[in-house]
């Protein structure tokens, strides 16, 4: 999710990756938090979405954050995961929580665009 590409706003990613961006399991809390409300989940899908937002925020700790990536590598290797992720998001979701999600994401999206450009 597009979400997760606020962690790039730093260079390098791991310089202050603990104090900017929290620990795995703090934003994988936080990201459940922001779909609950986001998407109106159900007990059962915030439980079963936040075990997957853990499960991709410890692989991008690992594969991005304390890789000492650069933006553009970080950016491109949190892309990937992303898509591996939604692939295991969107069956968790109902036609119209697909759609919200989908608007989320281009939220997202252009925040993160706008703090580049």
């Amino acid at each position: 999710m597009p979400l997760a590409f606020f962690w790039l706003c730093i260079n390098p990613l791991s310089v202050q990756a603990q104090s900017e961006y929290g620990t795995p399991e703090e934003r994988a809390a936080k990201m459940t938090s922001r779909m609950r409300e986001g998407l109106s989940l159900s007990d059962t899908q915030a439980g079963a979405i936040h075990a997957l937002n853990l499960k991709y925020a410890r692989r991008i700790q690992k594969e991005v954050i304390d890789a000492d990536l650069n933006k553009v590598q970080a950016y491109f290797r949190i892309r990937n995961i992303n898509k591996e992720k939604e692939q295991e998001l969107l069956p968790l979701l109902d036609e119209r929580q697909k759609k919200q999600y989908e608007q989320m994401k281009s939220e997202a999206t252009k925040e993160l665009l706008s703090r580049f450009f």
